[in-house]
């Protein structure tokens, strides 16, 4: 179990789309996957590891993958983190009910979360949408982006505000001047996109990644919030990986 890539498992649609996509990933990322389940009381244990016991089953008749299967007692905000860090999982893929618990779960986590809400569109990740503002932070997700990158043979689309003011601005420079300094040695195919003067950030990312048909959002946890207030109807449905500057524990090393 050490190393898995983690599912927390509701039982629901999400959840085995959760599943689906950790499956993609460990199909380049040679891991376990466990379902996760957390329950409040003892007496709701033995139940809750046959229900899951069963449907490790049946993902495995559907999907030719067996995960592991544990169950914890205690509350889903810390318990999950703590699982994770016992485990030194690299990457947690939950599926998106509530924005609100999911925000409460993944700030100041160590550990990044893959945030899905539909199953993947098909057997590759092409277009990688990798925010990068003027916070020098937002650098922890570049190896991730190499790494998905390399090996989905992705291409990487920037995209900036549109920022005012020479310090801002300057700070915004360097930041993608180091991701080109990744991107150029390894050949990898990248674009770069300004947002509209005066649109909010979350916003632009939202409506390029629709534009473009983006398969995967890179995001800091620090604007995770803000594009969680978009309205649902008019945000972008593509998973969101999202990383804290503490995300670190793992880092990919094979591209």
């Amino acid at each position: 179990m050490e190393k898995s890539i983690v599912v927390p498992w509701d039982f629901s649609k999400r959840a085995e789309a959760a599943f689906q996509h950790a499956h993609l990933i460990t199909k380049i990322m040679v891991r376990d996957i466990v379902l996760f389940h957390v329950v409040s009381k003892e007496s709701e244990k033995s139940a809750a590891e046959k229900k899951l016991e069963l449907d490790a089953e049946r993902l495995l008749k559907s999907y030719g993958k067996k995960p592991k299967t544990i169950c914890k007692i205690g509350d889903i905000y810390n318990t999950i983190n703590d699982f994770c860090e016992a485990i030194t999982s690299p990457l947690v893929v939950m599926p998106l009910h509530n924005s609100k618990k999911a925000i409460k779960v993944i700030v100041g986590s160590t550990i990044p979360f893959y945030l899905v809400q539909h199953p993947p569109k098909g057997l590759d990740i092409k277009n990688l949408v990798v925010p990068i503002d003027h916070y020098e932070e937002n650098r922890v997700q570049l190896n991730w982006v190499m790494f998905l990158a390399k090996i989905f043979k992705s291409n990487i689309n920037i995209v900036k505000p549109h920022v005012s003011g020479n310090q801002r601005s300057k700070l915004m420079k360097k930041n993608i001047f180091f991701a080109k300094q990744l991107m150029d040695p390894r050949k990898l195919k990248y674009g770069i996109h300004t947002g509209p003067e005066g649109e909010k950030f979350h916003k632009t990312i939202s409506e390029y990644t629709k534009e473009i048909n983006g398969d995967l959002i890179f995001m800091m946890a620090y604007n995770f919030k803000e594009y969680m207030d978009i309205k649902d109807n008019e945000r972008s449905t593509a998973p969101v990986l999202c990383l804290n500057p503490k995300s670190l524990k793992f880092v990919p090393d094979k591209y």
